[in-house]
């Protein structure tokens, strides 16, 4: 592989990682603006004034853990991807 090709890949990774991790951090802003308040977690129940902890868990996961875990497990997936290409380019002999 060329030196250009090199950094390119480089820059291509970087890149992949940036987006995925940026990902998860618009997802947190997100789930703050729309979940919370003053920094404490204000969950979207049922209208009675005292929800059940059945409402309250089912509003995290709704709310707040699902759509971390979904973007969590996206940029994990492209990090394990990026170890897996650089692996194996690396297992590759010279002049492929």
């Amino acid at each position: 592989m060329t030196f250009d090709r090199v950094v390119q890949t480089e820059q291509l990774y970087r890149y992949e990682i940036t987006t995925a991790l940026n990902a998860v951090v618009r997802a947190c802003q997100d789930i703050v603006t729309e979940h919370s308040h003053r920094g404490f977690w204000t969950p979207h129940t049922s209208t009675e004034p005292t929800p059940t902890h059945r409402d309250l868990i089912e509003a995290a996961r709704r709310d707040v853990l699902d759509r971390l875990q979904l973007v969590i497990h996206c940029a994990e997936t492209v990090a394990y991807t990026i170890e897996y290409d650089r692996q194996r380019r690396a297992d590759k002999p010279a002049g492929w």
